[in-house]
This record gives C-alpha cells, structure tokens and sequence, in this order.
C-alpha cells in the first residue's frame, strides 16, 4: 500500500479543497465569483474550481515528470543577461477602473485611466518614473446605454485605448507598452448600446489627446470613416 506523501496529497481534490479553505482571501474571492457565474453553477463552483486546479496541478506535475510531450509551464535560465542591455528602455502600463460612491447604493460615477511609464536604468527619479492619471466623469456622457450593465466596460475600454495612444504620442522612445486586461475583447457582447455623441468624442480627447490638432484629426478620421463604413452597416445602407 502506498502511502500518502503531501506531495500526492496536493494532487487530489481533497488536498486542493484543503488548501483552498486555509488561505480565507481565496476563499471570498471565489464565494464572489459564485455570484457571476448562473444560479444552476453556483452550488458546484468550489468544487469544480478544486477538479480544475487539481488537473492543473497534475499537468504541471506531468511535466516536471518528463511525462508530457511538452510541459504547462517551464523554468529557463537567461544567460549573460545584463541591465546594460535594456539601458534606457522606456515601458508603459495601461490600466483603467471605476471608481465608486456610497450614497443609497453604490453607483459608479468615475472611471480612470492610469499609466506609469519607467525608463530603466535611470538613476534620477524624476526621470525614471512618470504617472498619468485621465478621469472620465460618467455623468457627462450623453451617448451609451446607461442602464445597461456593460456600459461602463464600454467607456474602460474606449478610454483604455486612447490612454495608449496617448502614450505612444508622448513618449516617441516607448519601446514596451503594456494593458491590463484580456488579450482579445469579444465586441459582439457589447453590441446594441446608443452610439457616443460628437460632444462625448470631445470629452474623451480632450482628456487623451497629447494635443488638441491631433484630438481634431482623430476626430475628423472617425467621423469620415463612420459616414463611409460604420453608419451604413449600422443602418443595414450601402
């Protein structure tokens, strides 16, 4: 009879149960979780989210073990890697999020757009790390469906990538710029929502643009290829 090592235990889903209960901040996220995904999953969610991390496990283990023809995740060393090589790279960080008030509920008032840009192996501060802090008051938006729940998704998203934008404009030398978030969004969820006004434009690039002659060109660019291409298909018109 072979006998339980905790290595093997870690590999069964009453190892991953009992590992998931002794760490209590996984634990409220996953109860938090439960209340996204449908009501017919929500009593199974612990226990499936145990079986996945157990097969993961397993298939990493797999993997340290020779036995996968190519392993989950792997470990490299990197040879002769000196700071002398990335000297002077300049790498941005993109993220966006909504802020939120307490009133008689919590509702959402105010998303912001984030950056922190790091110039590598600069020693002065004031030259080595940079914040950029874009807020969008939601409230001001006349276009959008408000009263649908992805309406703010909507408006992360759109300033997320003029964030970038403004990014790649006011940093010619940018070598790396990064987001947070998914790889790919599926903008087929979002379809149905009242377009954005000419003065929403507006807000948005008055917030993002580096400067107002290229807020107005990417707004002219918009507005041409909306009356040529997006307005038509809108519209079922050629």
């Amino acid at each position: 009879m072979n006998e339980e090592t905790p290595k093997n235990r870690r590999l069964t889903e009453e190892g991953v149960r009992e590992d998931l209960q002794r760490q209590p901040h996984l634990m409220m996220k996953l109860a938090e979780n439960a209340l996204t995904v449908a009501e017919s999953l929500r009593d199974n969610y612990f226990k499936n989210t145990a079986k996945f991390v157990t097969a993961l496990r397993k298939a990493i283990d797999a993997g340290d073990q020779g036995q996968r023809d190519e392993p989950l995740l792997s470990v490299h060393k990197i040879k002769d890697a000196e700071w002398a090589t990335v000297q002077n790279e300049v790498v941005t960080f993109i993220d966006g999020g909504i802020g939120q008030v307490q009133i008689a509920s919590q509702v959402p008032i105010l998303l912001r757009v984030g950056s922190y840009c790091v110039r590598t192996g600069e020693r002065r501060l004031t030259e080595r790390e940079k914040f950029g802090y874009y807020p969008v008051i939601l409230g001001d938006l006349e276009g959008g469906s408000k009263e649908r729940k992805d309406f703010t998704d909507i408006v992360r998203i759109t300033a997320e990538l003029l964030g970038g934008l403004s990014a790649l404009e006011r940093t010619p030398d940018l070598h790396i710029l990064m987001f947070h978030g998914p790889l790919v969004y599926l903008m087929g969820n979002y379809a149905g929502h009242t377009p954005f006004t000419e003065r929403d434009i507006d807000l948005f690039l008055g917030q993002y643009a580096p400067d107002p002659d290229l807020g107005r060109q990417l707004k002219e660019d918009f507005l041409q290829k909306a009356k040529l291409d997006i307005y038509p298909e809108m519209t079922d018109r050629s």
